[in-house]
């Protein structure tokens, strides 16, 4: 009952270091497990809001597993004992430490423990923010570290799926696999321990169904938050407008490397637009006309970084043939066919990346 006041956008992630990852340090708590010379433990960061430009700091301590619910625990009670929540807008952790340091609020932590924290030195802090191994993992036939056993993840269009596909996915898991259904933060399925004997058979059910596994390297990056259909802050259509933006790009591309986009319809930014390759922040033009603004150069884990506004309130219809455009000239004038979008792009200032992608 003493946790049931936290603000609506109090975030907590657990990351278990494998090859899909959580996205962790955008969130107020973010918790990652990493090898250590005695096994395993979790490294703990604090303070993520990218909606806020902000990702979660590593404050630098080591947490052993059965330990870890405890000293969570302790961390939201500090928040809750200090945090603001005298006004919306400053109702997250990144807030509080505005004014504390991230050795205070370890040592509040602590006040609230039996025993003391770990301390561990900040240069780890790269052990926590491996490189994704397989772009866009989360779709894909992959194997499990369990012999003869693989996981299939299925994309979703914009986080969209039908009754009848929930229901048909969840008798095929039951069938073929052991009936676990994950959900990924990019807004996609994950159907785990499928045996190899069964893997051709599931892939078929799947594009059966009107869904894919096979990963691309624009539709398995779009992700939007739920749209002025059903919320009342979005400005924009972005389920709408992700589907559409996909099929025209994937008619006129073919994408060499992954690329990420994030259509979010308000500032609250659900679907996280700082943090994408393309960011898009719902918006209205003067005429009222349904649009948004354009970032570019966002990334998160070991690349982290907040992208940088090129356009504003452009209308939908204009976008379209923009990001084609961006796409393309990102694959002209990159420095290697290894670049990725997200280096290019910070690569020039604002000024220059706007006459590069002009008409």
């Amino acid at each position: 009952r003493d946790f049931y006041n936290l603000p609506r956008k109090f975030n907590i992630a657990f990351d278990g270091g494998g090859l899909i990852g959580s996205v962790q340090d955008t969130n107020d708590i973010g918790i990652k497990a990493v090898r250590t010379a005695d096994g395993v433990a979790f490294r703990i960061c604090l303070g993520g809001a990218t909606g806020h430009k902000t990702f979660a700091q590593d404050c630098g301590i080591e947490v052993e597993p059965q330990r870890i619910v405890e000293v969570t625990l302790a961390m939201v009670r500090v928040f809750i004992k200090n945090g603001n929540r005298t006004t919306r807008k400053k109702a997250r952790l990144k807030h509080l430490l505005e004014t504390w340091s991230l050795e205070q609020y370890v040592s509040e932590t602590e006040n609230l423990l039996a025993t003391p924290l770990k301390r561990v030195s900040l240069d780890a802090t790269k052990l926590a923010y491996a490189e994704e191994a397989i772009p866009h993992s989360h779709i894909g036939a992959y194997p499990q570290k369990q012999d003869g056993l693989f996981y299939l993840g299925i994309a979703l269009p914009a986080g969209q799926i039908t009754p009848k596909q929930m229901r048909r996915l969840a008798e095929l898991s039951e069938n073929y696999g052991s009936g676990d259904i994950r959900l990924t933060v990019w807004q996609n399925i994950v159907v785990s321990n499928i045996p190899a004997a069964y893997l051709e058979t599931f892939k078929k059910a799947v594009l059966k169904m009107g869904l894919d596994w096979k990963q691309s390297n624009i539709a398995s990056g779009v992700i939007a938050c739920t749209g002025n259909r059903y919320c009342k802050y979005a400005s924009t259509d972005t389920k709408g407008h992700a589907l559409e933006l996909t099929k025209h790009l994937e008619k006129r591309l073919q994408l060499d490397q992954p690329v990420n986009i994030h259509f979010t319809g308000c500032p609250h930014s659900c679907a996280q637009h700082y943090m994408g390759d393309i960011g898009l922040l719902g918006a209205k033009t003067s005429d009222g006309r349904e649009a948004y603004n354009v970032f570019v150069g966002g990334g998160f884990g070991s690349r982290a970084n907040c992208g940088r506004q090129i356009y504003q309130a452009m209308a939908f219809d204009e976008l379209k043939p923009t990001i084609e455009r961006m796409l393309r000239l990102y694959q002209e004038k990159r420095s290697s066919p290894e670049e990725t979008f997200q280096s290019f792009a910070n690569r020039h200032d604002v000024g220059s990346l706007q006459v590069m992608f002009e008409k």
